[in-house]
């Protein structure tokens, strides 16, 4: 089924792969992935739907330091911390809080 809605996405996908391996791809919680299908999910599904773009429909962003890359690596790259184990680490750190038009960090350092 060839389909631009992300959930109708995680549904097919949570039907053909179960809910467990389909939550640790996109690196939530089982309980997420079923709150959000079930529409009980209280927060935004904005990140979800993120995730879900990026590891099941090859949706991509333009990174200043990697190029063109999933969405959800977009995403996984904002979320780390600090660590000044290689230069491309450290670039991706700051470039991610400073002014990437992909940042969802609003600019925080």
């Amino acid at each position: 089924m060839i389909t631009n809605n992300w959930l109708h996405v995680l549904k097919d996908e949570v039907e053909r792969q179960g809910m467990r391996r389909v939550a640790e791809k996109l690196g939530v919680s089982k309980a997420t992935v079923s709150q959000v299908l079930n529409n009980k999910y209280k927060a935004s599904t904005h990140v979800i739907q993120q995730r879900v773009e990026g590891v099941y429909m090859a949706f991509t962003v333009d990174c200043p330091i990697l190029g063109d890359i999933a969405v959800n690596q977009c995403l996984e790259h904002q979320n780390r911390k600090f660590a000044a184990t290689n230069h491309i680490r450290v670039a991706l750190y700051k470039a991610c809080r400073n002014g990437c038009p992909n940042s969802k960090l609003c600019g925080s350092k």
